[in-house]
């Protein structure tokens, strides 16, 4: 399978599980590769698809052993990742005589946020990014050409809500990502790649595009997932919302049994969250949930806001503007029951999000038991 990348000289294949660049002439190339990384020259790069399961104690050699199976060169960069090669993105930027094109595989298994730890679990995931440019790249220009990537791949995690699967923030990327730049030396040399320059622009677009598309080929993540789905990146299951709920169960006339109940409650919040009016509310708690625990409240201090001062009223205001949208009056009377008991793991969720959650509950048993009395 051929792939044209619009960049002169170059030939993209996918071939043995394996993305393959081929360059007439030697081409200037920076990267953070397993194979053959830093600063080089070389006339190919590749990407090998490897099994989730990859454990291998010597990756370099693995990839020489497919470097030398491809009839390329000793000197070939060489990336490794578990994402299947064919769910690979590509996105081009063309301005004047200049070409930029990004190709992009996404492994997001193990979605993590720089500065917050995430070696407690052994395991990997990756982002590959090969950025390559039809132009003449200072060293300089390639490491700001780096930089800019880099942060284009932040705002596609971030525009996609990707969540740390190690501290429940906004990612910034995978565990164990890679990148290279490429550039053909063709032209006047370019010194500066950074937000502000032309060039720079043209990457952050491609990179953040090709980015988007890699996640969603490869698991289908989409920016409009359910609000099931949302809720579930931040550990909020419909299971813990269910077993919130029946911690207060009372039998009765309508509901006799726990089973019955948790049928009942289980096709009403699906029945609710699939609402984007409640998406909608769910959704700003979540963001205020965040604010709060950064400081980012107006004259609310981390500190306080973490202890749910008694004058912090907006939160119960989201709780009650979804259990009434829900139920009326009623979804606003189990909404207060709720509030002050915090059962199961409502009581974990932090000032706006138990409010939330509470309102969201309350809301679908008041209008279960209404509908079952009107029957």
């Amino acid at each position: 399978m051929e792939i044209d990348t619009k960049i002169s000289k170059t030939k993209c294949e996918i071939q043995k599980n394996t993305l393959i660049l081929r360059f007439d002439e030697p081409v200037k190339i920076l990267s953070s590769a397993v194979l053959n990384s830093g600063l080089r020259k070389t006339k190919a790069i590749i990407n090998h698809h490897v099994p989730k399961s990859f454990d291998h104690h010597d990756p370099e050699g693995v990839l020489r052993d497919v470097v030398k199976s491809l009839g390329l060169p000793d000197d070939t960069v060489g990336f490794m990742t578990a994402v299947e090669i064919y769910n690979m993105a590509i996105r081009i930027e063309k301005a004047k005589a200049l070409t930029v094109s990004a190709l992009v595989t996404a492994g997001l298994s193990f979605p993590a946020t720089a500065g917050y730890d995430a070696t407690q679990i052994n395991k990997a995931s990756t982002i590959n990014i090969i950025l390559l440019i039809d132009g003449n790249l200072t060293e300089g220009c390639m490491v700001n050409c780096i930089q800019t990537a880099i942060e284009a791949k932040t705002v596609a995690l971030r525009e996609l809500d990707i969540r740390s699967r190690f501290s429940n923030s906004v990612a910034t990327g995978s565990t164990s990502d890679a990148i290279a730049v490429a550039c053909t030396g063709i032209g006047e040399p370019i010194m500066f790649a950074g937000t502000g320059t032309e060039i720079g622009v043209m990457i952050g677009k491609a990179i953040k595009e090709a980015t988007k598309e890699a996640i969603q080929k490869q698991d289908g993540t989409l920016p409009n997932r359910s609000m099931v789905e949302r809720l579930k990146e931040r550990g909020i299951t419909i299971d813990g919302m269910i077993d919130a709920g029946l911690k207060l169960f009372i039998p009765s006339h309508e509901i006799k049994s726990k089973d019955k109940a948790s049928e009942l409650l289980r096709e009403g919040l699906m029945r609710a969250l699939s609402d984007f009016n409640i998406s909608a509310l769910i959704l700003a708690a979540l963001r205020l949930q965040e604010d709060g625990e950064l400081g980012l409240i107006p004259n609310l201090l981390k500190d306080e806001f973490l202890k749910d001062p008694i004058s912090l009223i907006a939160d119960e205001n989201i709780g009650i503007a979804i259990a009434n949208y829900i139920s009326g009056t009623w979804g606003f009377y189990d909404f207060l029951y709720f509030e002050r008991k915090k059962p199961g793991m409502i009581k974990k969720l932090g000032p706006f999000l138990d409010d939330a959650i509470s309102g969201l509950i309350a809301g679908v048993l008041s209008k279960i038991y209404n509908e079952l009395r009107e029957k």
